[in-house]
């Protein structure tokens, strides 16, 4: 048996053209929330290494200790030449940053682990700051962060400028302690770091980035 055919109604052309400009417009609204929004400053992506990281050795020989759960299993016992670090001023000249290089091999880039401290002013002894951690997996080119949000302190246990070299260097000892795990930027995961030691070094003569 056939069915009767449904009468078929045409779209006004008023209503197809004010669809198609909500529609413009909607997508033309979410561009610009998403470009408007302000990215948080986590220290990490671009310029958190600008030049290249040397062995961590100085009047003793540098090192980073700890472990890490979760995405990233992993025990830390960096130490001197089996490691690079470097520090310089983070790039709105407010605190330093200091960078932690896992080196296996040239051919082979490990983990990276950045320290962005904002309210750090060198030479001053302090009990307890905010800090700002990345860690990189180089290998496999997974972000994870605080983004900001306060989940990590750190404290200075020394801070001495070192002597008999040709440049302003120090060499900086510290822990960090965190609360919550680090999410990773992109995708599911999340590190969670234990017990962080460290020592690294740090040249304030160097340009501010």
């Amino acid at each position: 048996m056939n069915q009767p055919k449904q009468p078929q109604h045409e779209v006004p052309l008023w209503l197809s053209t004010a669809t198609l400009a909500a529609s413009i417009g909607c997508v033309s609204l979410l561009a610009w929330w998403a470009f408007s929004t302000p990215v948080p400053n986590t220290d990490n992506m671009l310029g958190f290494a600008p030049r290249p990281l040397e062995p961590c050795v100085m009047d003793a020989d540098g090192y980073l200790r700890g472990q890490l759960y979760g995405q990233i299993q992993t025990e830390l016992n960096w130490l001197g030449n089996e490691m690079r670090c470097d520090g310089m001023y983070r790039p709105d000249s407010q605190g330093i940053r200091l960078v932690f290089d896992e080196y296996l091999d040239e051919e082979l880039p490990g983990l990276l682990i950045v320290i962005g401290i904002k309210d750090a002013v060198l030479g001053e002894p302090v009990v307890e700051l905010p800090a700002n951690i990345t860690i990189i997996d180089q290998t496999n080119g997974q972000f994870f962060s605080t983004r900001d949000q306060p989940r990590c302190w750190t404290t200075f246990s020394e801070q001495m400028e070192l002597t008999g070299t040709t440049e302003e260097i120090w060499r900086i000892n510290g822990q960090i302690y965190c609360a919550n795990a680090l999410a990773a930027l992109a995708g599911p995961g999340a590190v969670t770091l234990g017990d962080i030691e460290f020592s690294g070094l740090f040249k304030p003569g160097m340009d501010r980035l």
